[in-house]
């Protein structure tokens, strides 16, 4: 290489070279002002021509079809499909699934399980910072406790001492009266008791001693009943005081009844002493009357009040256990946990969805059709989903979605499916009753949405003509279905159009993809 280099007269070549540019450069130096401006203008012309010319002979050729907008048809047969069935987009869902919002705010302080863990109904999945809530809970739990004591005790102190003392006094008060005032009439023990001193007309001459005899008795098992008032009940005490002094009063009317009526020779001072013994027992009657009635509505009063106090002290309890099961996050149903974004130290607010649980075993799929497809449906009937598993539409709403405007469609799938909760799926509805188009068959044609161009004046397909270009068919369209659009004009059934005429215009240039 460097022998072929040596023979080659380069620096004389270069001499020369530099010897004619500066001969050229004291020629243009030479040449008037004018004359330098229009040199200087062509050289510069030619310089701009040998760059585009250099630029046009090195730039790549551009094939002109591959600036052509690339089209895919097929026949409008193919596109209907053959097949009586409505393509639309579902979502699987657990058929028992709960979203479960906090109740309150607060910051969490446990978290007892996790993602995919499985739970029962009723578990606690996480604890919010409660320690006041529990304060209040004790001290409700406290005062309903002494609610229930207070209930469970007796009427108040004073007024079972009230009563007991009726009782006492009541028995000082009717011995008294017999002793002083009825015994008057009474002289020495008979055999059948004290002697009736006064004539016993219209009774006969026992009558008078042996009532004595069992007022007496009466009296002395009350006397033997006043060491034991103290615990006994004191409704129980007064109203044996008033039988036996309903008995003393009795024995005092019929001796009045002798006195007055049919014997004269009662004395001024046994009459005196009759009067003073009515009175006597009339008012210890009704004092014992009095402190019986006092006794119950007093008691009946304390037991309402007791009552009372008891409901409010529960209310009380229950709220408190009311506030302090908002900081529990409590699943309300059995399953496995799909969604737990909380972690311990996180701040919870109200509202905020902490957590998901569902049942993954038992899923079914929500779509919504239309009002025209819903009339091809029916519970039982069976439906494709991603056009390999089978499902069936097992419930679908007698109205419309208030939302949507659409019908809500419930199917079920086997477990084996191998879908996943939440996941979109599509669902091929059977739409019996409308018959596919083929050459020669009736009823309307269903093609692709994205197979028809709309126009301010027409509703059109595009074919391709002669050199590539589109060609436009005019059609009269029906109802939408799916994916899909009712097609009612005549189209053959091997006429080949562009699958999709979104952004082509009739006539326009395109070009056919090839099938790899």
């Amino acid at each position: 290489m460097k022998r072929f280099l040596s023979r080659i007269p380069v620096r004389a070549y270069l001499t020369k070279v530099q010897t004619t540019a500066v001969s050229l450069y004291k020629r243009y130096r030479a040449l008037s002002r004018r004359m330098q401006i229009i040199v200087g203008a062509i050289l510069v012309a030619l310089v701009v021509g040998l760059g585009f010319l250099i630029t046009g002979l090195f730039s790549p050729k551009v094939d002109a079809l591959t600036q052509l907008p690339t089209v895919t048809v097929a026949a409008v047969s193919e596109l209907s499909g053959g097949t009586s069935s409505v393509g639309v987009i579902g979502s699987v869902r657990s058929i028992t699934e709960a979203s479960i919002i906090a109740q309150s705010g607060g910051t969490v302080t446990s978290v007892r399980t996790s993602l995919g863990g499985s739970i029962p109904a009723g578990y606690v999945l996480a604890e919010l910072e409660n320690a006041s809530q529990r304060a209040s809970v004790l001290q409700a739990e406290g005062s309903y406790d002494a609610a229930i004591a207070a209930r469970s005790g007796t009427a108040p102190g004073d007024i079972n001492t009230s009563a007991r003392n009726t009782y006492t006094s009541s028995f000082n008060s009717l011995d008294s009266t017999l002793n002083t005032y009825v015994d008057t009439f009474y002289g020495a023990p008979g055999a059948q008791g004290p002697l009736f001193l006064i004539a016993p007309n219209p009774f006969d001459l026992s009558y008078f001693p042996n009532k004595r005899v069992e007022l007496k008795s009466s009296m002395d098992a009350w006397r033997a009943h006043l060491a034991t008032s103290g615990t006994s009940d004191p409704l129980t005490l007064l109203t044996e005081a008033e039988v036996v002094t309903r008995q003393a009063n009795a024995l005092i009317t019929d001796i009045a009844t002798a006195a007055t009526r049919y014997n004269t020779d009662a004395s001024a001072s046994q009459l005196t002493a009759l009067a003073s013994a009515r009175s006597s027992v009339a008012s210890i009657q009704s004092g014992i009357t009095t402190a019986k009635q006092t006794y119950q509505s007093q008691g009946t009063s304390a037991s309402a009040g007791a009552n009372a106090s008891v409901k409010i002290a529960l209310g009380a309890l229950r709220a408190a256990q009311a506030q302090l099961e908002k900081t529990l996050i409590r699943a309300p149903i059995g399953g496995s946990v799909n969604f737990l974004p909380i972690r311990v130290g996180d701040y919870v607010t109200p509202l905020q969805h902490v957590a998901t649980v569902a049942q993954n075993g038992a899923l079914e799929i929500v779509t919504f059709v239309s009002e025209d497809n819903r009339t091809l449906l029916a519970v039982g009937s069976k439906v494709k989903i991603e056009d390999k598993h089978d499902a069936t539409i097992t419930s679908i709403s007698p109205a419309l979605d208030p939302v949507t405007k659409q019908v809500e469609v419930h199917m079920a799938v086997s477990s084996g499916s191998g879908l996943v909760n939440g996941q979109s799926v599509r669902v091929a509805l059977p739409t019996t009753g409308i018959a596919p188009t083929t050459p020669g068959a009736s009823g309307p044609t269903l093609l692709p949405l994205t197979a028809l161009k709309l126009t301010p004046s027409a509703r059109v397909v595009f074919s391709i003509g002669e050199n590539g270009r589109l060609v436009s068919h005019a059609v009269e369209i029906g109802d939408v279905r799916g994916n899909k659009i009712e097609i009612r004009s005549e189209l053959p059934g091997d006429l080949r159009i562009v699958t999709d005429a979104r952004g082509l215009s009739d006539g326009q240039k395109v070009q056919v993809a090839t099938t790899p």
